[in-house]
């Protein structure tokens, strides 16, 4: 394997393991990424605290349901069991009696209304809880397979990297330090193909002494245009 080819070989590992060091940190933000599973979080806190506060309402109505009835009771007791005889304060107790009755009916109208909203919460709940269930199973199978990715693609980088390590070893030490040097100026893409009579990367058609000297020659040839090392595959 001539020199020029195995920079070649060596620009290719390592725009490989560009790319690849590229999407595991990727992966590493889309794992640390949980704003879908935290949204899901929050809407099923809210709809917890929503339920909790329909069922406060409707245990104190009923509460305060329970109470006028057995103030009204006990009114009715003391009216019916002969025990009051005043004309004026039976007349009072009727009146209360009836206003009991008509605060117990507004009062039936309001828990129906607050039982209504009670079941509408509890449905947003379990919707909500659903919800988040689903979610978190969503990401846990997401984050498994994108560790799979990222073992694997960790992997792959440790081997390329060898690689990379053992085909330096083998070029002269001058010819690599200007390979580097060329790679840092041309976004590490230092070696370019030459293909009907052009570089690939560049896209200029190089002149005939150009095209003469990379089939004769073995030592580096750089494209006319963007100054990269030419090879012919």
């Amino acid at each position: 394997m001539s020199d020029v080819l195995a920079l070649y070989r060596i620009q290719q590992l390592e725009l490989e393991i560009i790319a690849q060091t590229k999407r595991i940190k990727a992966i590493d933000l889309l794992l640390k990424d949980n704003a879908g599973l935290h949204e899901a979080e929050a809407a099923f806190e809210s709809a917890k605290v929503a339920f909790d506060e329909a069922i406060k309402r409707a245990n104190e109505m009923n509460l305060e349901i329970a109470t006028l009835i057995d103030k009204k009771q006990n009114s009715e007791t003391r009216l019916y069991s002969g025990e009051v005889t005043n004309p004026k304060e039976m007349q009072d107790l009727q009146m209360e009696i009836e206003s009991l009755t008509r605060r117990n009916e507004v009062l039936d109208d309001e828990l129906l209304r607050i039982i209504s909203d009670r079941d509408a919460c509890q449905a947003t709940l379990n919707e909500c809880e659903t919800a988040l269930n689903e979610i978190g199973e969503e990401r846990k199978e997401e984050n498994k397979n994108l560790l799979n990715e990222k073992k694997s693609l960790n992997s792959t980088v440790k081997t390329q990297l060898a690689q990379r390590k053992t085909a330096v070893k083998e070029l002269p030490v001058e010819l690599f330090k200007t390979y580097n040097v060329l790679r840092t100026k041309k976004s590490n893409r230092a070696v370019s193909v030459l293909k009907d009579d052009a570089c690939t990367i560049c896209g200029i058609e190089q002149n005939s002494t150009v095209i003469t000297a990379i089939n004769r020659s073995s030592g580096l040839v750089n494209c006319q245009s963007c100054g990269r090392i030419l090879i012919k595959l």
